[in-house]
């Protein structure tokens, strides 16, 4: 633990709001996994929704950028880079006439800011992670990044856009010698008492930068707690309070999209959304870190859900009052009750069913392609499922009632998951799957009379349909 505790009534802070806020979350179906508040550097309030834990990380999505744009932040510090830099130049072997008219003048800022000059996230030119095709051993994106040409002048327009982040994490790499999260131990990880950070790469091996990076609840809470006090910590300034100032306010144009929620029509910072109230990193499915400085509170949110801003709207209608609110004894026990009881109910079964059984995906499965059939197979009171995938099976155990832990292996990957699940009758065997270390579970449901089984995704992951996309463990196949 790196942050220390404290009571919610102890710190202003009237718990029967948090209390609220969780069962709101709960009751419109918000997919919550875990939850942080800290009020003048002290925890307050923090659950998890088991089978997540405390201890375990948890795919942040695209809060990665606020995780690189923290990188930048230390370098611009140490003067080896500038905001006002030429991204170009820190790409000198690229071919410039390979290189499409638009990028001359594009700066670090522009893509801290988002401000590149695409008018639309230019990463579907890059790469199509949805259909696995061109991961190639070798294959290097940053030529595809600059082969697409900005259409606008840097700076006057904003689009949300994964290359700009890609390209800071690749300059950050070139400048530091060293990848992203061995570059943030020393001057991050290690004051703040957090754990190394696990990414997903490219084919070359390199942190993607936008996305990819796999934070504890308390990691996240933690970083946001640096941006609270504006750079210091235990004593130490570790950032600049000037780059914290600049880089939490609005800088260059608003979104001019229509169909964005409110709090994503505030302006945008260096990686940070500006919001009703403070600022926040976020990610996609609801990861969430939200910096309140005239309420000297954080919050850090993981999850998987679809209404980001309904959790925002929840957040200021019920936690956002209690602060400041006072508070009871009481109420603190109350809320560290629910806390404590925090659950994602386990499947069971209670029928029989065969000691094995193998059957055809169904055509309304939406996982890979490459997931052909289901087994079943008795072991005890529990069972093991496997899916095969090519030519080959990936198996896990099953708890019934309860969740078990596992491990999807194949292709050189290793994901860790946990499963739980049963025959619900003597024809329906029901298991559902969370790649722990992740937003995202899957469903099996698999007919003895129709000889198939359904693999649904409950919401499928930006990485793709394969769930070992999700993996950060790969070792040659």
């Amino acid at each position: 633990m790196s942050l220390p505790r404290s009571s919610p009534s102890a710190q202003g802070v009237d718990a029967a709001g948090i209390h609220a806020f969780v069962d709101a979350v709960e009751r419109d179906d918000l997919g919550l996994h875990s939850l942080m508040v800290v009020r003048h550097g002290h925890v307050v309030a923090e659950g998890w929704w088991r089978p997540y834990a405390a201890s375990r990380v948890h795919l942040a999505y695209s809060l990665s950028k606020t995780v690189t744009a923290t990188a930048v932040a230390f370098l611009v510090q140490e003067g080896r880079l500038s905001l006002d830099d030429r991204v170009l130049d820190h790409f000198p072997e690229l071919d410039r006439s390979t290189v499409a008219d638009g990028w001359d003048d594009v700066r670090v800022r522009h893509c801290l800011s988002m401000t590149v000059g695409h008018e639309e996230d230019a990463w579907g030119r890059v790469f199509d992670r949805m259909s696995g095709g061109g991961f190639g051993k070798g294959d290097d994106w940053v030529p595809r990044v600059f082969a697409t040409a900005p259409t606008q002048p840097p700076g006057t327009v904003f689009a949300y856009n994964q290359v700009a982040t890609y390209l800071l994490a690749v300059i950050v790499r070139r400048l530091a010698g060293v990848g992203l999260g061995e570059m943030l131990r020393p001057r991050l990880l290690e004051p703040l008492g957090l754990p190394d950070i696990p990414w997903h790469r490219d084919p070359l091996g390199r942190e993607l930068g936008f996305t990819g990076s796999h934070l504890t609840t308390e990691a996240i809470a933690s970083i946001a707690q640096l941006y609270l006090a504006r750079g210091r910590w235990e004593g130490r300034q570790l950032l600049p309070e000037a780059w914290v100032e600049e880089a939490t306010r609005a800088f260059g144009p608003l979104s001019e999209d229509p169909e964005a929620d409110e709090d994503w029509r505030r302006g945008y910072g260096y990686s940070f959304w500006m919001q009703r109230f403070g600022y926040r990193g976020d990610g996609a499915f609801g990861q969430f870190l939200v910096v309140l400085p005239e309420h000297a509170t954080v919050v850090a949110i993981t999850a998987e859900q679809s209404r980001m801003q309904a959790t925002l709207d929840c957040l200021w209608a019920h936690v956002v009052p209690a602060i400041e609110a006072g508070g009871s004894a009481a109420a603190d026990r109350e809320l560290e009750q629910r806390l404590a009881a925090l659950e994602i109910p386990a499947l069971s079964g209670d029928a029989l069913g065969p000691d094995h059984a193998e059957l055809n995906r169904s055509d309304a499965s939406d996982l890979a392609a490459d997931y052909t059939a289901v087994s079943v197979t008795r072991d005890g009171p529990e069972h093991v499922l496997g899916l095969r995938r090519g030519g080959e099976w990936v198996r896990m155990p099953v708890g019934r009632g309860r969740w078990r832990e596992g491990v999807m292996v194949a292709g050189g990957a290793t994901l860790p998951v946990v499963a739980s699940g049963g025959w619900v009758n003597e024809d329906t065997f029901r298991a559902e799957v969370i790649a722990i270390e992740t937003p995202h579970r899957f469903r099996v449901e698999a007919r003895l009379r129709g000889g198939d089984a359904d693999l649904t995704w409950r919401m499928v992951p930006l990485t793709g349909y394969d769930p070992l996309w999700l993996a950060t463990r790969w070792s040659p196949a």
